[in-house]
């Protein structure tokens, strides 16, 4: 071929690509972020503390839809600041700060269908982002997500690696199973009872098999929840939660009972008195009890929780948010773990 011609066959190319959809669905790329300022420090039952102070966030950036079909990308990162980095809840494996891809899939939108391939964040029972330090859990697999039955939403995802603040190695997308093979979750929300949910979740695993059922109904003034959960080999747990509105206070009070042991899964949990920091995961036949109220404020939230474990510590959990403005967000979390310590959290969050 001779060179001209080669030349010209490139930029008759690059200037047709330059007209065509595909280049305009990448010249228009929506961007949305959030920076976090971030600090931790704990104090176990001895009086050692220990502090980190990071910055991060994160950014994503996301096509323009082509016949449906986009690409996504979110880059995560924290980093420790002023040396403090010996509270390894906020950072890596080896209290250090790093940086990761966290989602990168592709997206395609079919009529009331949407599917994801590739890394994502979830919020399902036993699989979720557990946002609660600097880089939420991301998983690396292929979800579905449709709509075409009335006021009912049907998911399944096939799930293989995670990385984020629950994760073995948070800065690494590592197997979820030892077997390396993937997880099947299947989910269904029903939504047509008036002020009311149902959902029921099927999460497919080499050693155990789980399900999980939750009823949920909110009315202004009044909200009650019911909860139940098997994990193969009768390990099972029982939950039920109801709250209460009066003017700008809310009260709840919530319970779950296990007979056996049972897991949080692959995040924080969908437990019903879960605490900031303990859950009545790992303990034999454990039982425990939330006690919370809530008072706003205009756009100050101030909140206390206590939860009693009859097998393992007790934790008081007090909660401060304020929204200072669409952009804006303080939170300050101090958590009472009595005979395990202490924790204190603050967060300056700005999105984008």
């Amino acid at each position: 071929m001779p060179y001209q011609y080669f030349v010209s066959t490139i930029l008759l190319s690059s200037s047709l690509l330059a007209q065509s959809p595909l280049a305009e669905a990448i010249e228009k790329i929506d961007h949305r972020g959030e920076l976090r300022f971030g600090a931790i420090q704990t104090e176990d039952s001895q009086g050692d503390k220990a502090t980190t102070v990071a910055l991060g966030g994160r950014v994503t950036l996301e096509t323009k839809p082509l016949n449906g079909i986009s690409l996504v990308g979110s880059f995560f990162t924290t980093n420790p600041l002023f040396g403090k980095r010996d509270e390894g809840m906020f950072l890596g494996s080896s209290n250090q700060g790093y940086s990761i891809v966290g989602e990168s899939y592709l997206k395609v939108a079919m009529g009331k269908s949407l599917f994801k391939a590739g890394r994502q964040l979830l919020d399902t029972p036993y699989a979720d982002s557990d946002d609660i330090g600097m880089i939420p859990n991301s998983f690396e697999g292929y979800s579905l997500v449709n709509q075409d039955l009335s006021d009912t939403t049907l998911i399944v995802a096939l799930l293989d690696k995670y990385a984020g603040i629950d994760a073995d190695v948070a800065e690494k997308f590592s197997d979820l199973q030892s077997s390396k093979d993937p997880i099947l979750v299947g989910g269904v929300i029903y939504e047509g009872i008036e002020k009311s949910s149902l959902e029921v979740w099927h999460y497919n695993m080499d050693d155990a098999d789980f399900n999980y059922a939750e009823f949920g109904y909110e009315a202004d003034t009044f909200s009650m929840g019911l909860q139940y959960t098997d994990q193969e080999n009768s390990n099972r747990a029982y939950g039920v939660a109801v709250g209460g509105k009066i003017d700008n206070l809310a009260i709840n009070f919530a319970y779950n009972r296990v007979k056996g042991i049972v897991s949080n899964g692959f995040g924080g949990g969908p437990f019903f008195t879960s605490s900031e920091d303990h859950t009545i995961e790992d303990s034999q036949d454990q039982e425990a009890r939330l006690y919370g109220a809530t008072y706003q404020f205009g756009d100050l939230s101030m909140g206390v929780t206590h939860v009693s474990f009859d097998k393992g510590e007790n934790e008081t959990d007090y909660l401060v948010s304020l929204t200072i403005n669409k952009h804006h967000t303080l939170d300050v979390i101090y958590s009472d773990m009595y005979d395990d310590g202490n924790m204190v959290r603050f967060f300056a969050n700005y999105s984008f």
